[in-house]
């Protein structure tokens, strides 16, 4: 045994040599792989309370690092055709009633397990009206959406996350349906331009 590795030592070098690297390999293949879980976003957006128009609208950072709400569009569906607005700003709160400016957005920082209220559907559907929404009534939506994007100090790129809802409407009552588990989490590079290029127009 010994006289063959005597013999062969320069095969057995380079054997420990090839499973040394790919043990290094490995290992920075696992390195890599934990900072992107670190550094990866995952927004929730989740009702509370009621399933009626009353719902609470809650936003959730649960990713690993902080992130800065940059706005927040609601996107409805109705017979005529589809329409999105910004509901970022605290329009139903008088201005001489905010004691400070985070009162007047919902723009701000989301630390790592943070969560913001946002509203209920009626105070977002108030608001979108407020921004030159078209008079729709609640009992004309088919299909709402809310789309949260945000930035972080580890990505140039916006981050972005989106949750549909189904509007059932049961006598007078009316109530919503979430379509997903979970918001869908926008990763692709097209999908977050398309984002991009509505913050730009102003919605």
């Amino acid at each position: 045994m010994w006289d063959w590795v005597s013999e062969n030592s320069g095969l057995v070098q380079a054997a420990m040599a090839a499973i040394t690297a790919l043990v290094w390999v490995v290992y920075l293949h696992i390195l890599v792989l934990g900072m992107r879980r670190q550094r990866r976003t995952e927004i929730l957006i989740h009702l509370g309370g009621a399933r009626d128009l009353s719902a609470r609208i809650l936003v959730s950072n649960l990713g690993l690092e902080p992130l800065y709400v940059l706005e927040i569009m609601l996107t409805v569906w109705t017979a005529d055709g589809e329409r999105m607005s910004s509901v970022a700003d605290r329009t139903e709160i008088a201005r001489d009633q905010h004691e400070t400016p985070r009162q007047a957005t919902l723009q701000g920082a989301l630390k790592s397990g943070d969560h913001v209220e946002i509203g209920s559907v009626t105070d977002l559907l108030d608001r979108a009206r407020h921004q030159g929404f078209d008079q729709i009534a609640p009992a004309d939506i088919r299909h709402l959406q809310i789309t949260v994007a945000a930035i972080t100090a580890a990505d140039s790129h916006i981050a972005a996350a989106t949750r549909r809802f189904a509007m059932r409407r049961d006598g007078d009552t009316l109530s919503l349906r979430p379509l997903n588990l979970a918001a869908q989490q926008i990763r692709s590079r097209r999908q977050r331009r398309e984002i991009e290029a509505q913050m730009r127009k102003g919605l």
